[in-house]
């Protein structure tokens, strides 16, 4: 196990929920019940927590985290295999891993880094009201209180501006060849 500084702690865990949606969806891809992705997903998480150590920060989380997802899948399936009649081959199984990751890891980073970009071009105040709003998980009623609004025009303009965001994003997204 190693020994995590306080921003190691919390390099790990950006990383990680940054890249938890991504990987629960590749385990999904493989595991259809939500209950064992649910475990397999904690399995990894103590894995990847463990072997944090032996990640190189130059390369991306997402693929080197997905291979512990893929391993512990793996486990699964082995230990299930007994007990269900509709198991794929090992072939069909690697041939699935390996299709749906790559293009959904791709479209993903693309997507994140069109995030950072549109969030870029908003207005100071449109941006503190996203962070306030989604990061901050601030109340909608709350908001307004604060900032003398009421609640609907509130709602409003963070409506206005999520259809900016989701625009940006798509129009991003087909420069880079990914359909919206």
């Amino acid at each position: 196990m190693p020994d995590f500084t306080p921003e190691l702690q919390a390099q790990f865990t950006r990383h990680f929920a940054e890249s938890e949606r991504a990987m629960q969806a590749f385990a999904f891809s493989l595991v259809p019940n939500r209950s064992d992705v649910d475990d397999i997903l904690q399995e990894t998480l103590k894995t990847i927590w463990s072997k944090f150590d032996d990640y190189d920060p130059d390369r991306p989380f997402l693929p080197w985290a997905n291979r512990f997802v893929y391993r512990q899948v793996q486990m699964h399936r082995r230990s299930h295999a007994i007990r269900s009649k509709y198991v794929f081959t090992e072939e069909t199984f690697e041939q699935l891993a390996n299709s749906s990751q790559p293009a959904s890891l791709e479209r993903d980073q693309v997507m994140s880094q069109a995030l950072e970009k549109c969030l870029r071009k908003l207005s100071a105040k449109q941006r503190e009201l996203v962070e306030r709003r989604y990061l901050a998980e601030g109340s909608l009623k709350s908001l307004a209180e604060e900032s003398g609004r009421s609640a609907d025009a509130l709602y409003k303009t963070l409506q206005r501006i999520r259809e900016s965001l989701f625009r940006c994003i798509n129009k991003r997204l087909a420069k880079e060849g990914f359909p919206a």
